[in-house]
């Protein structure tokens, strides 16, 4: 008995440093969320925002200075389902040959911007929203749904089909050969990768 006492004890003794390790160094880093927002060189004071419409913002990053890349967390805005409106009040006004596979379907469009706190007061104010943008958008579904339409202005026939849940939604346009009329589609995609860029209209790719 008395020779195993000391083995038991050094046993303890390396169970605790075990459970002890982790709390020392912080714990593991957390993992990659695989959604990132690649953009132009970062000012410094920047920062990135998903808005609404409207221009609520619904999630807020800091972007380190000079970065090119930011990864966001797309778990921060999952709980603002709730802004879902029905996916026919999308579709933009005067807008023809409409077609809904699912009516009434609850769907939600977020756009990213970024901006710089000239004034660092924490706040976005008019004319601190860099001139960047993107066609791709965050999209919520409440379920499956595609949409199809016609607009005049610009002569364009769009497709969005999404997946229920949040995704991101990919924007692709064209202009078929000998033709006046635009096809764009905007479609869930599995690659979280949103890209901010100079302006360009709806026609543009």
């Amino acid at each position: 008995m008395k020779r195993t006492v000391p083995l038991l004890l050094l046993g303890l003794a390396l169970t605790a440093c075990g459970a002890a390790s982790p709390g020392a160094t912080g714990g593991r880093p957390p993992l990659p969320t695989g959604v990132e927002v690649r953009h132009p060189a970062a000012p410094s004071g920047t920062y990135l925002n998903l808005v609404t419409k409207a221009g609520e913002s619904v999630y807020q990053k800091a972007v380190s200075t000079g970065a090119t890349r930011t990864e966001v967390d797309p778990a921060a805005w999952q709980g603002r389902a709730n802004l879902a409106q029905a996916v026919e009040g999308w579709i933009p006004a005067g807008a023809t040959d409409v077609k809904v596979s699912a009516p009434g379907t609850g769907a939600l469009f977020l756009r990213w911007l970024m901006w710089q706190d000239k004034d660092s007061d924490g706040q976005r104010d008019e004319g601190e929203t860099l001139d960047l943008m993107t066609h791709d958008r965050v999209v919520y579904a409440e379920k499956a749904v595609t949409v199809d339409f016609r607009t005049a202005t610009p002569d364009m026939v769009q497709h969005w089909q999404f997946a229920q849940g949040w995704g991101r939604a990919e924007h692709y346009v064209y202009l078929p050969l000998n033709s006046t009329t635009y096809r764009r589609s905007l479609e869930t995609q599995g690659l979280g990768r949103y890209e901010l860029h100079v302006p360009t209209p709806i026609t543009s790719q």
